[in-house]
């Protein structure tokens, strides 16, 4: 079969009609054999949602990117194109022969990385001319660094990263438009928050993808401007159990942002700081605030001073060095 049936994607369906479109009898034998040659058509876009294929809705075709076709197992370019404003980069007239393309990383910008370029139809890298006429769609995919949430805490405000995750901290809880997330690595407070796909809020134990830029909020890491993409719904995540004394210094941050369980807290003071509400309590290990949200309605007389409190929450930085405990929805919570 020819590969000109060869489609893996809408990009590489776009290319083969503008390249068959565009077919003209150049080739036509005028008393010497037509050369052998066959056709290459790189479909090049940013990977918004992190899904790994193109999704027209969310991604976007990438133009002006340098693509070069190189001979395979060397380093000598053949041909180099631009993508179009479709993304397309076409290489015409190419002698039959193995070959793979490559992006120059000076013309997709600093922020930018090639994630995968596939040939269509398969999982490598290397194309293959065989007949004449023969036209080979191959997907370039871009994406922002994915980085793990441990490295996301580290790098320079300003970065702009993708990261894999689960919610903590839906951002419907708090009135912030802020969420919480976890990975294998630690946990991360997101800021200024976007849904995509037409959703309202995001639960936790949601499994989603994550673009934003780094930056900081009372002294602690945060991903700003994040852009949630939802994946897949799994069970809650389970909060680390620890006391009181622990969480209001986060055991030294290494638990900021992240889900904990707090058992046996006695309330020692209750406020109300419109349109928030504040308890103040300690297992003996040392005071912690538990800070509710005014989007949280629940039944403030049940906090009164004397009373045992279970709780668990996200911790957030107040600014002054200490953490605050704050519940996510009012079954956080059971006073005793």
């Amino acid at each position: 079969m020819r590969r000109t049936q060869r489609s893996q994607s809408v990009l590489a369906s776009l290319a083969l009609a503008s390249t068959l479109a565009g077919c003209d009898n150049s080739g036509v034998d005028r008393g010497f054999p037509p050369e052998e040659t066959g056709t290459v058509v790189a479909g090049i876009f940013l990977d918004r949602d992190g899904s790994r294929t193109f999704n027209p809705v969310v991604d976007t075709v990438f133009p002006n990117a340098r693509v070069a076709l190189l001979l395979k197992g060397s380093a000598d370019t053949l041909r180099t194109a631009v993508s179009t404003s479709a993304g397309l980069a076409i290489f015409r007239t190419v002698p039959l022969g193995e070959y793979r393309v490559t992006v120059a990383p000076a013309s997709i910008g600093d922020s930018l990385e090639v994630a995968g370029i596939e040939v269509a139809n398969t999982t490598a890298d290397t194309l293959r001319l065989e007949t004449s006429p023969d036209t080979i769609g191959v997907n370039i995919r871009l994406t922002f660094p994915e980085v793990s949430v441990r490295r996301a805490r580290t790098l320079p405000i300003g970065k702009r990263v993708f990261l894999r995750s689960i919610v903590l901290a839906g951002v419907q809880s708090f009135r912030d438009t802020t969420s919480h997330v976890v990975d294998s690595s630690g946990a991360l407070r997101l800021t200024r928050v976007v849904l995509r796909g037409g959703l309202t809020g995001n639960s936790p134990g949601d499994s989603v993808s994550v673009v934003g830029v780094i930056a900081t909020r009372s002294g602690q890491p945060t991903l700003d401007q994040a852009v949630l993409t939802r994946f897949a719904t799994r069970p809650q995540p389970v909060p680390v159990q620890t006391s009181t004394g622990t969480a209001a210094t986060a055991a030294t941050g290494a638990l900021d942002a992240n889900l904990v369980q707090i058992t046996g807290g006695l309330i020692s003071d209750t406020a109300t700081v419109a349109p928030d509400f504040r308890v103040t309590m300690s297992d003996g290990s040392g005071t912690l605030v538990m800070l509710f949200d005014g989007n949280i309605n629940f039944n403030r007389s049940n906090f009164r001073p004397g009373r045992t409190v279970n709780a668990r929450g996200v911790l957030v930085p107040d600014g002054s060095g200490a953490w605050v405990l704050k519940p996510r929805e009012v079954n956080d919570v059971i006073v005793f």
